[in-house]
């Protein structure tokens, strides 16, 4: 009998290429996702790119719940502005 981690996410919960919500003008640098996202540090949960390039969460973006702690993650801040033609997209696991 096959057993399933208590981890285990299923497939119909994983998100690919899904564009932010969000101006890209070289000044706007708050995007929000279409649905919540699963986040449970210290292990991302949400892979965003930046015209193809992976960024790390700290190092290049951070994410909040824009409802306040407890109503889940959904807004991604990045640490610097994207400029109009950039591509800002991510991949995450919705809950």
């Amino acid at each position: 009998m096959a057993t399933t981690s208590p981890r285990t996410i299923p497939a119909s919960k994983h998100r690919f290429a899904v564009a932010l919500a969000g101006v890209i003008n070289g000044v706007n640098v708050v995007f929000t996702t279409p649905e919540k996202f699963r986040h449970d540090p210290p292990r991302a949960q949400l892979a965003l790119y930046y015209n193809g390039q992976r960024l790390f969460i700290l190092d290049d973006f951070t994410v909040t719940e824009s409802g306040g702690p407890g109503t889940g993650y959904d807004t991604v801040s990045t640490l610097f502005a994207p400029r109009p033609g950039d591509k800002l997209w991510a991949d995450y696991f919705a809950v």
